[in-house]
């Protein structure tokens, strides 16, 4: 679990330092960042799931890694509807 102080830490970052305002264009930097970071996260832990189910004998381990593959496209999937 992530403190709650990223936001603030990754805007200081990228300011250098203590900040004000931020310019819409700035903000919407920022948010895209993070929604690719996002979507880099999700699409490589789906990998991982898939890579794993594939040489899983075990049938109940390979259902839970089916379930945590659904579980990584239905998160895909929405945060691609942002993206249309």
């Amino acid at each position: 679990m992530t403190d709650a102080g990223w936001a603030e830490r990754k805007v200081a970052r990228k300011l250098g330092g203590q900040y004000i305002s931020l310019s819409p264009k700035l903000t919407a930097e920022l948010l895209l960042a993070e929604h690719r970071r996002a979507m880099r996260a999700a699409k490589r832990q789906l990998d991982i799931y898939q890579r794993q189910h594939e040489v899983e004998k075990d049938e109940r381990k390979r259902d839970l890694l089916a379930g945590s593959i659904l579980a990584c496209v239905n998160l895909l999937a929405a945060l691609q509807k942002g993206r249309t």
